[in-house]
């Protein structure tokens, strides 16, 4: 992770019509999803999942698509809570505007 990407905080969106990309929770940083598309935005509201993002993760971890919220494909370990991951988008969007 470079020095750019630490210092500069995700954008928040909530677009539902954009399609989402998946990233693994856990990963130091977010900017990376699993298809390989760079972004710098979070958008909280899709409903569109890329399908090059699902076709990595069953690559990953074969079955995973059947139940995506119950394990991370990356590692098989169950996935944070809702309040861990709202917790994570609060930091990686950085502090309210003044």
């Amino acid at each position: 992770m470079s020095a750019s990407e630490v210092l500069s905080a995700f954008g928040l969106q909530s677009i539902p019509e954009e399609i989402g990309h998946l990233v693994c929770c856990r990963e130091p940083s977010w900017r990376t999803a699993f298809c390989g598309v760079q972004g710098d935005t979070i958008n909280v509201a899709v409903k569109t999942i890329c399908t090059m993002c699902v076709e990595q993760a069953e690559t990953i971890w074969p079955g995973w698509w059947a139940d995506p919220e119950t394990f991370c494909p990356v590692d098989g370990q169950p996935c944070p809570d809702e309040h861990d991951i709202d917790q994570r988008i609060a930091w990686e969007t950085g502090p309210p505007a003044p």
